[in-house]
């Protein structure tokens, strides 16, 4: 997963939303005090920006790992009294950011969670702390338009085109083979609709 989430990054530093922040918060079961489990689950992400900053070698310049403090016990995803969700709650969780500023967090933020009765229903409320503030989104543009201003020069419109078609062709490519890497299989059908999605985006027709 560490590899696959590398490979990510370093295609995207080409692309048009390259990955700029990487944030990384370790979690853990139940087993073991509170004191315990902040120090552990703070190692279990220290752990994993190590081995990114190993993966992202001659990268680290254009891509900052930041490990945030953990919550410990407090944000468990499954029943801590099973050893299988136990073991999905020890876990580190992985969150990019593409051309946003993340605020530092100045303190660590400790919830408690009650013992809730059988069928209670949680509601999850935004904490402020986390939500960076996101800049108005610039007017829709197309990869095709970005590439039409790049490669405006002497070349002339015949050679600008078959440049252009070129990269489309081989970023929709590159979009096949993230699936394929990610391990899912695609029939043909399916890779069809893909590459055409691919192209209408890429060209402005679709949103």
């Amino acid at each position: 997963m560490i590899n696959n989430l590398a490979t990510s990054v370093i295609q995207s530093l080409n692309s048009p939303g390259p990955i700029e922040v990487i944030r990384l918060f370790g979690h853990t079961d139940s087993t073991g005090n509170e004191k315990h489990n902040l120090g552990l689950g703070d190692r279990r992400a220290r752990a994993v920006a190590a081995a990114l900053q190993d993966k992202l070698k001659g990268f680290l310049g254009r891509v900052k790992i930041v490990v945030e403090p953990s919550p410990g016990e407090t944000d468990p995803r499954a029943d801590n009294r099973t050893g299988e969700g136990r073991a999905r709650n020890r876990r580190v969780e992985v969150f990019i950011t593409t051309g946003v500023t993340i605020p530092p967090i100045k303190k660590r933020v400790v919830l408690t969670v009650p013992k809730l009765r059988p069928g209670a229903i949680i509601e999850t409320i935004p904490d402020p702390i986390f939500t960076p503030k996101i800049p108005p989104a610039p007017p829709p543009r197309s990869l095709q338009d970005w590439l039409d201003e790049k490669l405006r020069g002497p070349l002339s419109p015949w050679v600008r085109g078959r440049i252009r078609d070129a990269i489309l062709i081989g970023s929709c490519a590159l979009l096949e083979d993230a699936f394929r890497r990610a391990g899912a299989t695609l029939g043909e059908k399916q890779k069809q609709e893909l590459s055409g999605k691919c192209r209408d985006v890429a060209t402005g027709r679709l949103r």
